[in-house]
């Protein structure tokens, strides 16, 4: 066998181009299932139960069901009754609701885990509801989340490549486009594999030195 990565050198900035849109869509959706994710588990934990109920069975069945179901009905589904949104939108919203419904379940854990005690003391020295939850309850809860939360956003990079099924024109998308030009398989998915291998370890490293300052500042 003969392999040739000069089809890969030639082509590099279709490559590029994937990455930065595998990155952004990365970066939306991992703000959006972090953001609703807190949202979620603050609902179910202290809400109404009109709409904490709703809400356990969301995570339960985003949880339940397999990412790409869920994309298929976001973008065939809604498309069949006429709710047509772009690829790109619904791989933002596909994977950021997917990975939310992960996230509530973690925040709601570690929320859980807080002392009792903690709540009592600031409601003691006239803190109220929401400035415990806020001040004391939640940035305590999202530091013991850290680690989890992390590992969700790694694995939700590599979900992207998922997307490649509804034509978003990702990373793995852009490389079967030119495997299609240059009949290279092989060179293009290992170029591929290569990229998501430096991208995670970035997003690694980053997290570490993140969650280091945070124990430093404890």
């Amino acid at each position: 066998m003969n392999f040739d990565f000069t089809p890969v050198f030639e082509n590099y900035e279709t490559l590029l181009t994937g990455a930065g849109y595998t990155i952004l869509i990365a970066v939306l959706s991992g703000i959006l299932s972090l953001v609703g994710g807190l949202a979620v588990a603050l609902t179910t934990l202290y809400g109404n139960k009109a709409f904490s109920y709703p809400l356990r069975f969301f995570i339960w069945l985003f949880m339940g069901t397999p990412l790409l179901l869920q994309l298929y009905l976001l973008f065939f589904g809604l498309g069949q009754i006429g709710i047509l949104i772009p690829a790109m939108l619904t791989g933002i919203l596909g994977l950021g609701i997917h990975y939310m419904a992960y996230n509530a379940d973690i925040f709601r854990a570690t929320i859980e885990s807080i002392e009792k005690g903690q709540n009592e003391a600031a409601r003691s020295l006239g803190f109220g509801r929401m400035q415990t939850l806020w001040f004391f309850i939640v940035p305590q809860a999202v530091n013991r989340a850290l680690p989890q939360l992390g590992n969700n956003m790694i694995i939700m990079l590599k979900d992207t490549s998922v997307l490649s099924v509804i034509g978003v024109a990702e990373l793995v998308l852009n490389a079967q486009f030119e495997i299609a030009n240059t009949f290279r398989p092989f060179e293009f998915y290992i170029s591929v594999a290569v990229i998501y291998y430096i991208l995670n370890l970035i997003m690694e490293t980053s997290l570490n030195r993140f969650e280091k300052k945070l124990e430093g500042r404890r």
